[in-house]
């Protein structure tokens, strides 16, 4: 073979590369186009309801928290947060509401909705009736998780009483209890009422520690004597004559959280030796 020859057949090899080359890259194209997704970094959000969302799609943003506004299709004996259906009428619907804030007594309120009314459980859910068909009632439920129920003490608190310290799951109404008087005098008073607030799964509790020893675990809106709430509190605030050193949240593992209202005229008392303020007012 001469060297012309084996010149044309490099050509042809070249050509048939090239040509091999660009036929893949139009296949690939074809049948495996470039959607510009990239890897996520492996982050999360903490959302305000205690739940956790990563970063997801082709912009690697975070994914929406739970809550917001949904349809909920009712009939006769269904429930859907705090409302009870209990009987459907064509421009109507009666039924129960079981309140959860400023008492959660598991005791059903009547109430009657006509359309464009609202139930609510007293803070997160509104329930607002839209439409009567076919023995069917169609709420919107919207969820405010800006608004949660100011659900209040781990169950295990002790409370300062004349007699001992009592766990605050414990105390009944008509029970001696420590409470602050207007002039800043400790005396003795009587629970007037107690509450038992049911928290879901993902609740979670302000782990409060004060520069002398005492510690406090309580729902972030607890209140304090100073109207402000627990949550509000930072490391170095002075409260209750110490210094705070540490505030975080931790998960909580029992199904509600409980509260009392002494007499009086300030509601405030001793949780674990830190005066608070009630949330039964």
């Amino acid at each position: 073979m001469n060297q012309k020859g084996f010149i044309n057949i490099i050509i042809i090899i070249g050509i048939i590369i090239i040509t091999a080359t660009v036929g893949y890259i139009v296949w690939r194209k074809q049948f495996f186009p470039d959607t510009g997704s990239k890897a996520c970094t492996q982050e999360a959000k903490l959302c305000s309801d205690g739940s956790y969302v990563g970063r997801t799609g082709p912009n690697c943003e975070f994914a929406p928290c739970p809550g917001g506004v949904v349809e909920v299709s009712l009939r006769e004996g269904q429930r859907e947060s705090s409302l009870l259906v209990k009987k459907i009428y064509p421009d109507r619907i009666e039924g129960l509401n079981f309140w959860e804030y400023p008492i959660a007594t598991g005791q059903g309120h009547p109430v009657t909705l006509s359309i464009g009314e609202t139930a609510s459980n007293g803070c997160t859910i509104m329930l607002t009736l839209i439409r009567v068909r076919g023995g069917v009632a169609t709420f919107i439920k919207k969820t405010d998780y800006n608004k949660p129920c100011p659900i209040c003490l781990s169950g295990d608190t002790r409370i300062d009483t004349p007699l001992s310290t009592m766990r605050v799951k414990d105390m009944r109404a008509g029970m001696p209890v420590w409470t602050l008087d207007t002039a800043g005098n400790r005396i003795a008073g009587v629970v007037r009422k107690t509450s038992k607030t049911p928290v879901p799964l993902t609740h979670q509790m302000v782990h409060l520690v004060l520069n002398d020893g005492r510690e406090l675990f309580a729902s972030p809106r607890h209140p304090t004597i100073d109207e402000r709430t627990i949550e509000n509190l930072v490391v170095n605030d002075l409260y209750d004559g110490a210094r705070v050193i540490s505030i975080i949240r931790v998960p909580y593992s029992d199904v509600a959280t409980y509260d009392i209202l002494p007499s009086g005229e300030t509601g405030f008392y001793w949780a674990n030796g830190i005066l608070l303020d009630s949330t039964l007012h």
